[in-house]
């Protein structure tokens, strides 16, 4: 079996050691204390981040290209309790990420996306990262836990907030960037004040022919953003922005069960598949906000969201039950996928501070509509003539051919579901922060969530027909928090609870195959954390320790009804996580900063029934799949010259589990080592070079992905070394 450890550790103390040893002339670090940084996401109100009761990290989008990071999911690296793996067959474009543990159900749907504070969930109740415009994004706030009193569904695990640049000055900016593998970048952006009038127009364009067969991926992100403020109490926010992303989706590479990597042609940056794979987005963003003072303790915020996205995918879906080493073959199941999707989300929130509370509460209403078509291509028929093929397509991965494709059952583009589903949210949530003295604050809150589905279908099964799927539920989310502030730290203790609606995917909707009973999932979670400065702030530190208990996952039973559809989409199963989150943070001086992260997750299935051909296997004590144990990471930030910065990162992901039956042997360690350096003109901050290497030392690792049961079936190679240059002007 392939293994990939810490085998660049050493290397990497080596290169901090002598970064830290280096003379200092210069500037103070671009990078302030966190103390200094004002987060809003976890409690809805203005707090620095050293004093709020939750779980917070802070990612800034330019400081991530600075180290070359150019991925979604890039914006995770470093941040405590969680782990993305990228693939399972679909390279960069579908990661799978997880926050404290919590696997999903399908996709990622157990932490929620928002835009500036709304909900950005896809009809499938899933994110879709690859949606988010992150040229319009400035900041990103990671929560960890569950925020669903304050967000709704969604925020089972956490919630990523995605904030928007905002116009602030006059000025403007033009950056252009290019490296490894044809990867280009151009972007730019002017903003202006113009009385009680502030304006910001972005934008930028990328482009990147990727390091495998059949990567490349080109996006265009505009965005136009308005602040009129008619007097002091009062401002009118208004946004705008526009992303088309087109991409092409590389493949996976096959394993044997025992997780051994199958030697195919071409390496890591083959593409073994039926091509055309991609996954195109375009779309459109708009908001509207009003935010009116009433009083200097009473304010109220009103927003108005919209969205409309048309996707374009077409995928391979890795098929394990066609995997035949003894013939050089592997299997996928061609799949293509066109929506249209269209969202809208209406809030209004009350800020009131009176006496000893802080209230916050609100009510928001969300709908959401989408069109959808599924075609799929390969050998299809449950017959001996077909070979009871599910679309089958067989490739030799030692040639890269495709070798049934004249099979008389081979079919292309067969469109087997049309629908058009609507959702429909209608929440309230209030929370009060109540300061029980001058050190003291209790935090109460709750959320109700009414939701329901309804899926017309056009198309079931290959075969017109008019049948209707509807289910409605709704949930419960309280939340509490006792926080002590004695100074220079944070003891807290806290409560919540996420949910999920459970809705999932449309295919799961249908009414020939699956008979469905409604409950959302839940988690219920507890943490104990403390935060604080000492030395005059020259150490700052946050740590973490929690248990979550998630109850009623989606799981899919044989129906005991003779008479109904042969599947049961009911609910069952929980499972708990427990784990250690540490962030210390050292400023020996005024031009160094040290930042060390650990994690340590231990989650398990506390009941896990599997319903397979053979009956039902009861997995229950086992380990979920794709949940590293041990994340480590190490950032040292060095000001050389007064115009010279240069910055190391090294992170280290431990072992996971590849199976559910965890009868594998755990796999899937990495580290890397990443370097980057910015250099100003001299008595300037107008102009500045930045150069990356990511990989440092050229490590090889892969992603690995397993069945429901006994076998590992294939992995997604990581990025090679990639190097990044950016030139950067302000006027």
């Amino acid at each position: 079996m392939y293994k990939c450890g810490p085998q660049s550790a050493g290397y990497a103390l080596i290169i901090a050691s002598v970064m830290a040893a280096m003379p200092t002339q210069a500037q103070e670090t671009e990078d302030t204390n966190e103390k200094d940084t004002i987060v809003v996401t976890a409690t809805r109100t203005e707090k620095p981040l050293l004093k709020t009761p939750a779980a917070v990290t802070v990612q800034n989008l330019d400081n991530l290209r600075e180290l070359g990071f150019t991925y979604g999911t890039d914006e995770f690296r470093g941040v405590p309790g969680v782990f993305f793996r990228r693939g399972e067959g679909d390279g960069d474009e579908f990661p799978f990420v997880t926050i404290r543990g919590v696997t999903g159900n399908h996709g990622n749907d157990t932490f929620l996306a928002l835009i500036d504070g709304i909900p950005f969930v896809g009809p499938d109740e899933e994110v879709l990262l690859t949606e988010v415009p992150y040229g319009s994004v400035e900041n990103v706030e990671i929560v960890r836990g569950p925020v669903s009193a304050l967000y709704g569904r969604g925020a089972i695990a956490g919630a990523v907030n995605y904030l928007t640049r905002t116009p602030t000055k006059n000025g403007a900016r033009l950056e252009f960037t290019g490296g490894s593998d044809d990867y280009y970048r151009a972007a730019g952006g002017v903003e202006g004040v113009f009385g009680d009038l502030s304006v910001l127009a972005d934008g930028s364009y990328e482009k990147y022919d990727g390091w495998r067969e059949n990567s490349e991926r080109e996006t265009v992100n505009l965005f136009l953003k308005g602040v009129w403020s008619p007097t002091d109490q009062t401002a009118l926010t208004g946004y705008l922005s526009y992303i088309n992303r087109d991409a092409e989706v590389p493949s996976t590479i096959p394993t044997l069960s025992d997780g051994t990597i199958v030697d195919v042609v071409g390496g890591s940056e083959t593409f073994l598949g039926l091509p055309p794979t991609n996954n195109d987005v375009e779309g459109f963003i708009g908001a509207l906000r009003l935010n009116h003072e009433f009083a200097d303790n009473l304010d109220i915020q009103i927003t108005g969201h919209a969205r409309q996205f048309d996707s374009d995918v077409r995928l391979n879906f890795y098929d394990a039950f066609g995997f035949d080493p003894s013939r050089n073959v592997m299997a996928i199941n061609g799949f293509a996928s066109q929506t249209d999707s269209t969202v809208f989300v209406g809030e209004a929130l009350i800020n009131w501070e009176t006496g000893r509370h802080n209230i916050v509460a609100g009510m928001s209403a969300e709908r959401a509509t989408m069109e959808e078509t599924d075609r799929w291509t390969g050998q299809f028929g449950f017959t001996f003539a077909c070979g009871f093929a599910f679309y089958l397509v067989e490739i030799d991965y030692t040639t890269g051919e495709v070798l049934n494709s004249d099979h008389p059952c081979f079919v292309n583009d067969q469109l087997r579901t049309a629908a058009d589903t609507t959702n429909k949210f209608w929440s309230a949530f209030v929370q009060d922060e109540i300061a029980l003295s001058s050190n003291l604050t209790l935090t109460v809150g709750a959320r109700y969530d009414a939701f329901d589905r309804k899926v017309e279908f056009d198309v079931l099964g290959t075969l017109p027909t008019n049948d209707v799927a509807e289910g409605d539920e709704g949930a419960f989310a309280p939340k509490a928090s006792l926080a002590y502030d004695y100074g220079p730290g944070l003891l807290y203790a806290s409560y919540g609870r996420g949910f999920n609606s459970n809705f999932g995917p449309v295919f799961q909707w249908d009414t020939s195959q699956y008979e469905r009973v409604e409950r959302p999932t839940t988690i219920d979670s507890f943490e104990v954390g403390w935060k604080g400065t000492a030395l005059e702030g020259r150490f700052e530190w946050e740590t973490a320790l929690f248990y979550l208990q998630q109850k009623n996952r989606r799981i899919f039973v044989s129906n005991p009804d003779p008479m109904g559809p042969s599947t049961l989409a009911t609910t069952g199963q929980k499972f708990s996580s427990r784990g250690l989150e540490m962030s210390l943070r050292a400023y020996p001086t005024d031009k160094t900063k040290l930042t060390v992260n650990y994690t340590y997750l231990d989650p398990e299935w506390d009941e896990l029934i599997i319903s397979s051909f053979g009956g039902d296997v009861d997995l229950s004590g086992t380990d979920p799949t794709g949940v590293a144990d041990h994340i480590v990471y190490v950032e040292l930030n060095q000001d050389l010259t007064d115009w010279l910065s240069t910055r190391a990162t090294y992170e280290y992901y431990s072992d996971y589990q590849v199976t559910q039956a965890n009868n594998v042997q755990e796999s899937g360690a990495f580290d890397l080592v990443n370097l980057s350096a910015t250099a100003r003109l001299p008595g300037r901050d107008d102009f500045s070079v930045s150069l990356s290497v990511l990989n440092l030392f050229d490590n090889e690792y892969f992603y690995f992905f397993g069945g429901l049961r006994e076998a590992a079936t294939n992995v997604t190679p990581g990025p090679p070394r990639q190097f990044r240059a950016t030139l950067r002007k302000t006027f």
